[in-house]
């Protein structure tokens, strides 16, 4: 991730502003990590633990299908802050906000299904709720066919014994009691009941008004270190 900024910050990588500035900021925020006016650390193992999950999984469609994932260096570098920042005392994350904008083609999707998993099934959280929202059905259920797909494709997931099970359009982790589903506009309007740890909004330029966005956002409350995931 250092030496990711560093090839960034001096134009070996070519980058967009913002980009620039979230490598500069990472390494300014490495120099002065856990002192008294910046309360964080960069827990190295925490963010080895979700890039390692990330390899567990295959790639589902083109030239590369069948082949385990290797993290390219920006998804290391994004998913490296997200999961790597902690608060030094209470060891809860720092970032529980994600928005990555991006060309496409560039492993938006297969990247928020690993994320989708993680949240309910790897990072320890009871009854962990992951909703992937979408103005239609159709669109919430690509995502959330991507992590199906994954996850039957993982022998750390299947073998020596399947540790989900899936119905009714719910994937379920058998030890947490955690699930995984889409969520569409038509399917819930006010967030009742629901109490999200991790939210997924794919396409986001698709959704023609936040609302999604803040049925996921309002039921977050309940959790200690939630997450939303934007991507478009």
């Amino acid at each position: 991730m250092i030496d990711y900024s560093n090839d960034v910050l001096q134009g070996k990588i070519v980058a967009c502003q913002k980009l620039i500035w979230a490598c500069q900021r990472f390494l300014n925020d490495v120099e002065r990590e856990g002192k008294e006016e910046f309360p964080y650390v960069f827990d190295e193992e925490k963010a080895r633990r979700f890039l390692f999950w990330m390899t567990q999984f295959k790639h589902t469609k083109g030239p590369l299908a069948g082949e385990n994932i290797d993290p390219d260096p920006i998804q290391i570098f994004i998913f490296g802050n997200v999961y790597g920042w902690v608060h030094k005392d209470t060891d809860i994350r720092r970032f529980t906000t994600v928005y990555w904008q991006v060309g496409r083609k560039n492993a938006k999707t297969q990247s928020l299904a690993t994320v989708g998993s993680y949240e309910a099934m790897a990072l320890g959280e009871s009854m962990s709720e992951v909703y992937i929202g979408a103005t239609k059905k159709e669109q919430a259920k690509i995502c959330w066919k991507e992590i199906n797909a994954q996850i039957e494709g993982s022998d750390l997931l299947n073998k020596p014994s399947k540790k989900y099970k899936v119905a009714y359009g719910t994937i379920e982790h058998i030890k947490t009691k955690s699930i995984i589903t889409p969520l569409a506009k038509d399917a819930g309007k006010t967030g009742d009941g629901f109490n999200p740890q991790c939210g997924i909004i794919d396409e986001y330029h698709a959704h023609p008004t936040s609302e999604i966005y803040d049925v996921i956002e309002s039921g977050m409350g309940a959790r200690s270190q939630p997450l939303m995931v934007i991507i478009t």
